[in-house]
């Protein structure tokens, strides 16, 4: 599988952090919050990102263990069967950074990770993918040199249509106005990007040419897979999800309190099936204190 995260932080030279301007901003416009997975032992996980990724254990809200990535979280539902797979889905992958490929990816080996696909050489830098414990598809480029969590990578059957719905509906911005064309000589599609503090969300659309890291079959829900949804935060919620209802947005789970982290939320369906958790918090590190326990 050729990876193209790697070639698009290489090609914009794309910076880590993108601040907020002033108070104004931060209530039109959403911050991370987390990735939520699916896991059967939420310890063994938790040991795994610790491990590998150098994720800190926290307690969210003081109520359930959960990982803090610099400026957001991996949260997990318990689920007694091995969930199903993210891939054919429209959450491609999650990825990290990485200073020293070669390195790193000898000791995550020897240390028993598992390998989706071997570290690569592109240009001066690597890319690399693992699995995770319920096989999601963690990717580490080293172009950026830090080992901070840094994207996700999203699959859209438009992409255009999938940058509006994040403008739209979350107030981010994408990179270029327009999906912009990517040629080489192997594959031409699609793509465009949009950073929201610390994250990249990298939008591919359909290759001309076949490719394995195309769903074969239409598009499925992210639902119920190893990566189940994506989460971002504004301070007040209820004026969110007026403003998604009035659009006709499916919300899938009206305004609630998690009964295991606390928090207060509730889930729209985005393009594509991405199932997407809008959470009442306040921006990393602000609401740090609120959020978890370190």
């Amino acid at each position: 599988m050729f990876v193209f995260t790697a070639l698009l932080f290489q090609m914009l030279g794309c910076k880590q952090t993108s601040e907020n301007a002033d108070a104004t901003e931060n209530e039109i416009q959403a911050n991370f919050h987390h990735v939520h997975l699916n896991v059967r032992d939420r310890d063994s996980t938790i040991a795994y990102y610790e491990k590998y990724f150098g994720a800190t254990r926290v307690k969210y809200r003081d109520q359930a263990d959960a990982l803090f990535t610099e400026k957001s979280f991996l949260l997990m539902d318990l689920v007694d069967n091995k969930p199903s797979s993210h891939l054919g889905s429209s959450l491609w992958n999650i990825g990290w950074s990485g200073v020293d490929g070669q390195s790193e990816y000898d000791w995550r080996v020897k240390e028993g990770i598992a390998i989706h696909t071997p570290i690569t050489p592109l240009y001066d830098n690597f890319w690399m993918y693992f699995l995770g414990p319920e096989k999601e598809v963690i990717e580490v480029y080293t172009g950026n040199k830090n080992h901070r969590f840094e994207h996700i990578h999203l699959l859209a059957t438009d992409v255009d249509k999938t940058m509006d719905w994040f403008e739209s509906n979350l107030g981010l911005l994408p990179v270029y106005e327009k999906a912009k064309q990517w040629e080489n000589n192997k594959l031409r599609w699609k793509w465009n990007l949009l950073t929201v503090d610390n994250i990249n969300i990298i939008v591919f659309g359909k290759p001309v040419e076949e490719e394995a890291w195309w769903p074969k079959e239409k598009i499925k829900l992210t639902d119920g897979s190893a990566i189940d949804h994506i989460s971002f935060s504004f301070e007040n919620l209820e004026p969110v999800m007026d403003k998604m209802s009035a659009a006709g947005l499916a919300i899938v789970q009206d305004i609630k309190i998690d009964s295991i982290y606390g928090m207060k939320s509730f889930f729209v369906r985005g393009l594509d099936g991405l199932l997407v958790e809008i959470v009442e918090e306040k921006r990393i590190p602000e609401g740090i204190t609120r959020c978890a326990s370190l």
